[in-house]
């Protein structure tokens, strides 16, 4: 047994009382954000997202953003891009595979969109209308389809935010 004198044992109390404090927050604090998070309602759209969002300024080089944290990941399951200027087999691809009328979107070169999967059958794909001279999110031609919940880089490019890393 350790032969300590009163005032030694106080600091080692004080030490253990302290460790159980930070312990306790370690232990609590996560679970209360994660309940904040939770109640954070789903915007469904990539502009409104990016809009609210502050650049992080010259040294990053991009900042992910979370789609399954912009759409509602109960109802959509992956997204694609639709860019104007794209290869017109490509456009086709893409508009077949979602079930999309090309006379719906407009692809004159203003607005690209992002084509969101549904996750229920018979439920219709999303196409959000991103504003390109806002945010550009057609600097390269996407062929594949990802899940929902794989970020995207962007970064500020000449006062818009820009799909991919910065220079």
């Amino acid at each position: 047994m350790l032969k300590t004198t009163s005032q030694s044992r106080r600091w080692i109390v004080l030490a253990a009382v302290l460790w159980l404090v930070v312990l306790a927050g370690i232990i609590f604090i996560p679970q209360s954000r994660s309940d904040e998070v939770a109640q954070v309602e789903p915007t469904n759209s990539l502009s409104r997202a990016l809009q609210e969002t502050r650049p992080g300024g010259d040294v990053v080089t991009a900042q992910l953003v979370d789609p399954s944290r912009i759409y509602d990941a109960d109802r959509y399951l992956g997204y694609t891009t639709l860019c104007p200027g794209e290869p017109q087999e490509l456009v086709d691809a893409k508009l077949e595979a979602f079930g999309l009328n090309s006379d719906d979107l407009d692809l004159s070169g203003e607005l690209g969109y992002l084509l969101l999967i549904p996750a229920n059958e018979g439920d219709e794909p999303k196409a959000d209308a991103v504003e390109l001279s806002k945010v550009d999110i057609c600097t390269v031609p996407q062929s594949e389809s990802f899940p929902l919940n794989t970020a995207m880089p962007f970064h500020m490019h000449e006062g818009r935010w820009t799909l991919g890393m910065g220079q």
